[in-house]
This record gives structure tokens, sequence and C-alpha cells, in this order.
């Protein structure tokens, strides 16, 4: 048995805790830590397909929780356009300055709503307009290079104040609709092979384990320490594109 497969399936149990949990962090969680093991190129296409099951379980069975006002008008628009710039420059350039500015930038934004939220709970200001739409379609080019959009979209979607519920299936559907896309496109240029698919079968049970647990811990936490968790995960994960 590899060794490297062992790490990668511990990771993508955690990482689909927190995705059951919060409604994001799959992706960017199993790549950040998992590209130590497996080179990206191999890694998104291995994971981007199996995280689509797991957003089917959650939309198919909360999609009364499923804003489609604020999805189709409000982000799909944006993330949409942003995310077939970031297909198109992902078979082209190598992002390793861009994946490592992108981190920063997340790092940055989850400090700043971290330290206000344990500093005075309550609501969060909503972002203007121009700070929302710059968020949400840099999420798109970001989801196109890396599947890993989450961050910013989480960071302007988080600003509306949500109730978890619809906050977690809304972001489901999100990645149902944009990772669908990947798929297609790592079809297309031949990304996406038979030997990805092997991988996927023997990490399969850590991705419906984890999403058992996630969802268990999901209705257990309540609206503030949601979003402290959200902001955490989201610092963890900026900090580890930056560093790791």
């Amino acid at each position: 048995m590899d060794p490297s497969l062992l790490f990668l399936t511990v990771i993508v149990l955690i990482a689909y805790i927190t995705q059951a949990m919060t409604g994001f962090g799959s992706i960017i969680i199993a790549v950040t830590l998992g590209s130590h093991l497996y080179p990206i190129e191999f890694l998104l296409p291995t994971l981007v397909p199996a995280d689509l099951l797991v957003n089917i379980y959650i939309v198919g069975k909360y999609r009364q929780d499923v804003d489609q006002g604020l999805l189709f008008r409000r982000i799909l628009p944006l993330m949409g356009a942003g995310l077939v710039v970031g297909i198109g420059v992902f078979q082209f350039v190598h992002g390793t300055v861009l994946k490592k500015t992108f981190g920063l930038l997340v790092t940055m934004l989850c400090s700043r709503e971290l330290y206000g939220l344990l500093r005075s709970p309550g609501t969060a200001k909503a972002l203007t307009r121009l700070q929302y739409a710059i968020s949400v379609f840099a999420a798109g080019i970001t989801q196109g290079l890396f599947a890993s959009g989450g961050p910013l979209v989480v960071y302007a979607v988080s600003r509306l104040n949500l109730p978890k519920g619809s906050f977690r299936s809304t972001l489901s559907a999100l990645w149902l609709l944009t990772n669908g896309i990947l798929t297609l496109s790592y079809l297309a240029t031949g990304l996406l092979t038979w030997n990805n698919f092997r991988f996927w079968a023997w990490l399969a049970p850590a991705v419906v384990i984890g999403t058992v647990i996630g969802e268990r811990l999901h209705d257990r936490v309540n609206e503030h320490h949601f979003r402290v968790v959200v902001f955490a995960i989201l610092l963890v994960a900026g900090v580890s594109v930056v560093v790791l």
C-alpha cells in the first residue's frame, strides 16, 4: 500500500467533514495539503468529480434551503464569467505566483473577519456592490484555475448573513454547477483519465464517512459559532496556500 495514498485518504476525510459541515472547503483543503503527495494536475481531475456527489446529496436533500434568487442572479453571472477566464488561463499558465497571492488575500480577509467576530459578535456588514462583484468574479477565476474559488465567494456571501442552512445549500448548489463545468473541461482536455477514477474509488469511502460526520456537526453548531468556524477554516486554508 502506497503511504502517500493513505495520507491522502485522511486528508480527504477531513476535507469532506468540513465540506458537509459548512458547504465549502473540500477541494482547497484536499488540494493544498495533498499537493505535497501528488501533482495538482492529477489531484484536481481526481477530486473535483468526487465533489459532485457530495453536492448532489446536499442539494437534493436540502433543496428548499437553496436561495435561487441569490444563486442565479447575484452569484452565477459574475462567477461564471470569472470561471471562463480561469479555465482558459489554466490551460496555458503555471499558477504558483497567482496561487500564493490568492492565499495571501484570503489570509488577510479572514484575519480581519475573525477579529471582528471574536471582538464584537453580531451580524456582519454587507459589502458594497463593487466589493461584492470583484470578490465573486475573482472567485470564478480561482475556481477555474484551482477549483478553489470558495474563500472569496464565501467571504462575499457570508456578509449577506444568510441562515447557516441556506448558506450551506446555496454554496453546494454553486459548487455542483461550477465543478460540473470543470469536470467537463477536464474530460475535453484529456486531464480526466481512468487512473483518476481508480484513485477516486479508493477515496470514495472517506468522502462518504466525512459527509456523514460533517452533516451531524452542522446540526449542532449555532449561528455565531458557525460563522467563526467558517472564517477559521478559511484562514487555515489561506495560510496553507501561502506557506505549503
